[in-house]
């Protein structure tokens, strides 16, 4: 039974291992830092209020981070971008306003 849960546990770290790291900022032009992030791969990351962002440690091959109106990255989304794309600067409103949530996964939510 040990062995089970063990071999559960490494699985589950495994699948978290990857984050991405994001400074989010409190204007559209990521020049009022507002503080950092890690957003998990396969994971949603409450934020607290941003309207930018900027990716400075890529996820996982393949993770996509998406900005979300409502903490619970819960639709709608105001920004969709591939985790690698480290250091440029994302806009994070829409009609609603900025984002409250980050999320890291395979597709934009």
């Amino acid at each position: 039974m040990l062995n089970k849960i063990s071999l559960a546990a490494i699985t589950a770290f495994a699948l978290l291992a990857n984050a991405a790291v994001v400074d989010l900022f409190s204007d559209p032009d990521c020049r009022d830092h507002a503080g950092s992030r890690n957003v998990f791969d396969n994971t949603c990351a409450r934020t607290g209020g941003f309207q930018s962002f900027r990716i400075t440690s890529g996820g996982g091959s393949g993770q996509r981070v998406t900005a979300y109106s409502r903490n619970d990255c819960v639709a709608p989304s105001t920004s969709c971008t591939g985790a690698d794309q480290v250091g440029a600067c994302f806009r994070a409103t829409n009609g609603q306003g900025g984002s409250n949530a980050l999320s890291s996964y395979t597709f934009c939510g």
